[in-house]
């Protein structure tokens, strides 16, 4: 072998080896669990919607909506509209479209056991 052939062989070395420690082209989404759940919460959702989920910070325009508590089916409705676009969110729109759906259904699913002061109203119809 000739010095070139092996400053080519070194340089593919070089390339490959800063290719592998990059990681994948595509990155695997974190497996949906209810410890990544609650990562994500902290991490991400709470920052606007408070750390509790039923404390939202005050916003200008239209602030964020109480979480903590809400129905577990309609978490996962409302994230599955902002990840196809049905709603409208500069901000929930690409953090939904972020998350695969079991991870949707984990983050659904952690909000909704948060305690919060969200109740059903009583209806006088039913006897409440």
């Amino acid at each position: 072998m000739n010095r070139a052939s092996h400053i080519g062989i070194l340089a593919l070395a070089v390339f490959a080896a800063a290719a592998f420690a990059a990681g994948p082209a595509f990155a695997i989404p974190p497996a949906a669990s209810p410890a990544w759940a609650a990562r994500h919460f902290k991490n991400t959702c709470s920052s606007c919607h408070g750390a509790d989920g039923a404390h939202p910070i005050p916003l200008p325009g239209n602030p964020p909506p109480i979480l903590a508590g809400q129905y577990e089916d309609y978490l996962v409705q409302a994230l599955n509209e902002y990840r196809d676009g049905q709603r409208k969110n500069v901000i929930m729109a690409p953090q939904a479209k972020a998350l695969t759906e079991a991870q949707v259904k984990a983050l659904a699913a952690y909000i909704s056991s948060l305690p919060g002061p969200l109740h059903t109203l009583p209806r006088p119809d039913f006897g409440h």
